[in-house]
């Protein structure tokens, strides 16, 4: 429904349906993903409503208690607090739209809950660990499992696999691309030497130069669409390319925690690639400018995010030795007392 058509709509008084209107209106407009979190959120809402024998609620019962009553309701569910905080900014996202829509006056009824994004804690690996992954028998791996046997449900397994890890060493040797990015890459992205592409979630233009490891994988998996590698097929209609990315980030991800308990317990996700890269790069002491520059991050602050571990691990190690000097030196001394 278009935005113009929506305006002599009339207007609705209750909270949750003008929710799902605007979860049906970004659905249309193929805002699939934001259409799914109003889904989400949704959904909580309408179940903590339950909880209080109601199914719906009107736009001045929207306040500031209720609404904290829902945050502490999110936190007894056993939500984490940026799970507790992603519903809250999707309710705050719609009730503003209403606002704007003249449905109801800004009480601010979001003001005392927490709408952040809470700091986690990220991995990376090392660059002998990478390397390793780069070499692993996976096959020898799977057979020592005695799991898949030795026809086709091991080949199948192998294959996802190593297309897993290949993506993992793409994403590694692209400067820490995400994995959306990846997927939703064209071969007309690539132009010359340089693989050219728009940052989906902070719309910056990055431009990679064509690494041999990145053009052998390019040619070990042919895509028979227009991406540049299998990751999806859909195209058109953009809620089923969603659909088919999210089962893809999912397998992919599925994958990546089997490589990693074969490498003996490594902690791998879809994004160790990216933070890797950084945290290499920093090793490399590239200055922090150009390593936010080169992941296309808006602001050096998102990269010292990435940095915080390494960091950290850095300050530990000069310690370490520090203390090590130190109480060597004493002991010396001491010894040399004593004789």
């Amino acid at each position: 429904m278009k935005q113009a058509e929506r305006k002599h709509t009339k207007p609705r008084a209750k909270f949750i349906a003008f929710l799902n209107e605007e979860t049906e209106h970004q659905r249309q407009n193929g805002h699939i993903s934001l259409a799914n979190n109003y889904a989400s959120a949704a959904g909580s809402f309408s179940r903590f409503l339950q909880t209080k024998g109601k199914t719906e609620i009107s736009f001045k019962k929207i306040t500031s208690l209720i609404v904290s009553d829902y945050e502490a309701w999110l936190q007894t569910c056993g939500l984490c607090r940026n799970t507790t905080s992603f519903y809250i900014r999707a309710l705050q996202s719609v009730y503003h739209k209403a606002v704007r829509q003249g449905l109801t006056e800004d009480m601010r009824p979001f003001s005392a809950t927490y709408r952040g994004v809470a700091k986690t804690s990220k991995r990376a690996i090392n660059a002998s660990e990478i390397y390793q992954l780069s070499t692993l028998d996976i096959r020898g791996a799977l057979l020592s499992s005695g799991e898949y046997g030795n026809g086709r449900r091991l080949d199948n397994m192998q294959h996802q696999l190593e297309f897993a890890r290949d993506i993992f060493i793409f994403c590694f040797c692209a400067r820490g691309l995400t994995f959306v990015d990846l997927a939703h890459m064209r071969k007309a992205d690539i132009s010359g030497n340089l693989l050219v592409y728009v940052r989906r979630k902070t719309k910056q233009r990055i431009e990679v130069q064509m690494e041999p490891m990145m053009q052998a994988i390019i040619e070990r998996y042919p895509s028979g669409t227009d991406y540049l590698l299998p990751i999806l097929t859909k195209t058109g209609n953009p809620e089923a390319v969603y659909h088919q990315y999210r089962y893809a980030l999912c397998r992919y991800n599925a994958c990546l925690d089997m490589l990693g308990r074969m490498l003996g317990g490594l902690k791998l996700t879809s994004y160790v690639s990216r933070h890797s890269w950084a945290s290499a790069a920093r090793q490399q002491n590239v200055p922090l400018s150009v390593i936010s520059q080169s992941m296309g991050h808006n602001s050096e602050k998102t990269t010292e995010i990435y940095l915080k571990s390494l960091e950290c691990n850095v300050i530990n190690k000069t310690n370490h030795d520090l203390l090590n000097n130190v109480f060597r030196k004493a002991r010396r001394r001491e010894n040399v007392r004593k004789v």
